[in-house]
């Protein structure tokens, strides 16, 4: 999606690829999308996600004028009771009831909180937005759109080959709920830790109508792999978490505890214990494997290679998010840089955060590691570029045991696809692309 819709001037609905948006423009939308969704929530959240909750509550017992009444005046010339009660049995439809809800985003965008919510239903998903002006604690601006569902199963995942357990990954007071996926047979047999992206991720790294860990898992036990996979801290305790989180809190200790797990079960050969990380967790996963000791290699899937805050702005930048939005968090990076951001937040996350992010240095820590590394990226991934690998690349270069390869037609999430590549393509449920599951499977069992 290149470009963001916006409705004609004087209407308060817009659609943005897939949300059907009431008193938000598109470009908060937009903002709020693109924020680094692993932040720690801004000062002052509690109180509005203690609103969202009672909204939702009385959507759930479809109390559409108790709902309605935490509108704003715009948001209600927007979507009085009966409209509400009309736009959210359309988006419902055959999905049943709403049963529960969890929030796994929140950012600040123009004075707004704004939050992204998972509604399940009886059949289904839906996801929201829904913006909150903290200072009156009314709703400002809502929206909906549907989860798709993958009806099929990878051509490449064999289910009578493995089976999947629960399990738990870390220590109180974060212990994370996980999945393995083992396969059938004695074993031993080499195991792989699934590291997440920025954001609040469920163990299958869920997109959109996407769930590429998922794939990942199932197609590699497939093949005679471990696979561990868990929903990530700032997944399952949300609100738990303060802005003083650190990049260690959010992704590398629970990840080591991971493969700690994995070292100590008699079924793993604990020569071939490795680490796969995706996007931010593919940066981290050569220091989780310093930090854990005894792995034997790494994978890096579209690891960035420029700081978090240039990559950022150059996906602002390709989104074409307004002027107006790209100069103001232009101007909050400069600030960061100089060291003057002060209590401010980039995009909800303190500088603390960002810095700690940019601290992070990967070529250095695969350096260090000097174990098997394989660095894979989509032709199509405008997340992660070719100016990113290229500093993989020179930062490796002259390493025998590195090996970095290119998928065409591939997006950020490893999914083969055509055409212009932008957000809009991850509500398309969709499978990893099988080249992906043969070339990590060459380099585990090799």
């Amino acid at each position: 999606m290149a470009r963001h819709s916006t409705a004609p001037r004087g209407r308060l609905c817009t659609r943005l690829g897939g949300f059907v948006l009431f008193g938000l423009s598109a470009a908060t939308a937009a903002l709020a999308q693109s924020a680094p969704a692993s932040a720690p929530s801004a000062q002052g959240a509690p109180a509005s996600e203690a609103t969202v909750v009672s909204f939702l509550t009385a959507l759930k017992q479809r109390d559409f004028a108790s709902a309605a009444s935490r509108f704003d005046a715009t948001l209600t010339a927007a979507l009085p009771a009966d409209k509400l009660a009309s736009v959210w049995d359309a988006q419902v439809g055959s999905l049943g009831k709403l049963t529960t809800w969890f929030i796994p985003q929140h950012t600040q965008v123009q004075g707004k909180d704004v939050f992204v919510v998972r509604m399940r239903l009886e059949q289904g998903e839906l996801q929201a937005l829904v913006a909150v002006t903290p200072e009156t604690q009314q709703l400002a601006g809502l929206s909906f759109k549907p989860v798709p569902k993958a009806t099929t199963v990878a051509s490449y995942v064999r289910p009578a080959s493995f089976q999947s357990v629960g399990v738990s990954v870390g220590s109180e007071p974060f212990v994370l709920k996980g999945t393995l996926s083992l396969p059938t047979g004695p074993g031993p047999f080499p195991a792989v830790v699934l590291v997440h992206g920025s954001g609040p991720m469920d163990r299958d790294e869920s997109v959109g109508g996407n769930k590429p860990f998922k794939d990942i898992a199932e197609g590699l036990a497939s093949r005679g792999v471990i696979v561990l996979r868990y929903d990530k801290r700032t997944f399952q305790y949300g609100y738990k978490l303060s802005n003083a989180i650190s990049i260690d809190d959010e992704v590398v200790l629970d990840a080591v505890a991971a493969v700690k797990l994995l070292e100590a079960r008699q079924d793993v050969d604990g020569r071939r214990v490795f680490v796969l990380g995706h996007s931010l967790g593919a940066q981290l996963a050569p220091e989780i494997a310093v930090r854990a000791k005894g792995v034997a290699g790494v994978i890096l899937l579209a690891p960035p290679g420029r700081k978090p805050w240039d990559s950022l702005l150059a996906q602002m930048r390709y989104l074409e998010v307004p002027d107006d939005k790209l100069a103001e968090v232009e101007k909050a990076v400069e600030r960061l840089k100089a060291g003057t951001l002060g209590d401010e937040t980039l995009l909800g996350a303190p500088a603390s955060y960002w810095n700690d992010w940019a601290s992070r240095d990967g070529v250095a820590m695969a350096k260090k590691l000097s174990k098997p590394t394989l660095i894979l990226r989509g032709e199509r991934d405008y997340q992660v570029t070719e100016d990113d690998v290229a500093t993989w690349r020179k930062g490796l270069h002259g390493l025998s045991n590195v090996e970095i390869v290119l998928l065409p037609g591939d997006n950020h999430l490893f999914v083969h696809e055509s055409g212009k590549p932008g957000p809009a393509e991850y509500d398309v449920a969709s499978h990893v692309d099988g080249a992906v599951i043969d070339k990590l499977a060459a380099f585990l069992l090799r």
